[in-house]
């Protein structure tokens, strides 16, 4: 008579899990925003772009610019950190202008 043998399955790690739920619910939202509205990423891109770039943002920019003022003019800051931080306000302000001057420039 032949013994019956016991499968042993081993745990799935919690790495596995969380990936496994990451991507579950990408595909949830994925699917749910295309059933539900008629341009949902479109729409929710435009309100993206209307958060980051409407008037508190812009106030925020203007405040971290006259602290980086102040900070330099201390001695407390880097001149890469100014760059760092003024480049980053350009693109997240002028994003717009520039991905039309792209466009136009490549049609």
């Amino acid at each position: 008579m032949q013994s019956a043998r016991a499968t042993v399955v081993e745990p799935v790690s919690k790495e596995k899990q969380a990936l496994f739920i990451l991507v579950m619910a990408t595909l949830f939202v994925l699917v749910s925003f295309n059933l539900a509205f008629a341009g949902p990423i479109e729409d929710g891109v435009d309100w993206l772009l209307d958060l980051l770039t409407n008037g508190i943002a812009r106030s925020v920019a203007i405040i971290g610019i006259v602290i980086l003022g102040y900070m330099a003019w201390a001695g407390r800051i880097t001149g890469e950190a100014c760059v760092k931080f003024i480049g980053g306000i350009v693109l997240v302000f002028g994003g717009a202008s520039i991905v039309d001057l792209l466009i136009s420039a490549v049609s």
